[in-house]
């Protein structure tokens, strides 16, 4: 016979190992010291990073291949890591773009920091994806990306919707292919300040066509895709692609595929 004490024992126990289990999700943070051995790379050349030491997307999984697929079908070299020690100067030098595939958190030791600004000063291509534009990247990092504070995006049964995107610019190679209004469903984040007087606004989400609660409003300039100059570097962000669906989605992929042929300066103007 099962007693009340045992019960509430049992109980007790079952609860301290669920708090002790890990969320594969919230990985805890961790910095990388022993660079990664690089092949031979040809160039153009395209370094995909995914590590997170902040929430860790599901659909990285899904995201690199897809990624990797997009720089080969260009006859271009690609390089994956979860390992920040890549940013150093000797590997750095090798590419030509840094793709940051729902990346997340502070990854960086100071001498990492410094060498992927230093890269980035040099004209280096930047493309940050998704999570990219979280809350949980350094300051820096988010001035080099172009906007406010992150503030949250719905949560729930609303927490991904399908809302239209107007698409303010066709003549960049990653907007180019897509209707004047794009019917998109994701997790749509927001900011506490649109993107900077410099940057180029590609798409922005039309509230209107969507439930947002009103701290996640931010009108006219809900912005989600766009470009910036940060010297001579490209610096490209794009607030989609948040579910697994999104990395097998021609449209999305284009998207993707024309931020990082413009990031690379293989197409497209600005920054120069």
């Amino acid at each position: 016979m099962i007693t009340a004490a045992k019960l509430a024992a049992t109980l007790l126990l079952m609860l301290g190992a669920a708090q002790a289990s890990p969320d594969p999700r919230r990985p805890a943070p961790t910095f990388d010291r022993v660079p990664p051995e690089l092949p031979a790379l040809a160039r153009p050349a395209v370094l995909i990073v995914s590590k997170t030491n902040g929430y860790r997307h599901d659909s990285i999984a899904e995201a690199v291949p897809a990624i990797e697929a997009l720089v080969k079908a260009r006859g271009w070299n690609s390089f994956a890591t979860e390992n920040a020690a890549v940013f150093n100067p000797r590997d750095l030098a090798k590419f030509d773009v840094v793709v940051f595939a729902n990346a997340s958190g502070d990854i960086y030791t100071p001498d990492q920091r410094d060498a992927f600004r230093a890269w980035i000063a040099r004209g280096g291509g930047f493309v940050g994806l998704h999570s990219a534009g979280d809350g949980s990247h350094p300051g820096w990092f988010m001035k080099l990306r172009g906007n406010g504070r992150f503030t949250g995006h719905p949560g729930g049964a609303d927490q991904f919707q399908a809302a239209d995107l107007a698409i303010a610019d066709h003549s960049h190679p990653a907007t180019r292919h897509l209707p004047a209004r794009w019917r998109w469903t994701d997790e749509y984040y927001s900011w506490d300040a649109p993107p900077a007087a410099d940057a180029h606004i590609l798409a922005s989400l039309d509230e209107s066509t969507l439930r947002l609660d009103t701290k996640y409003r931010m009108g006219t300039g809900h912005a989600l895709i766009w470009w910036r100059c940060e010297g001579r570097a490209r610096i490209f962000y794009s607030a989609l692609g948040h579910k697994a669906e999104a990395w097998a989605d021609p449209v999305h992929l284009k998207v993707v595929d024309g931020a990082i042929g413009w990031a690379a300066r293989g197409e497209g103007t600005g920054c120069d």
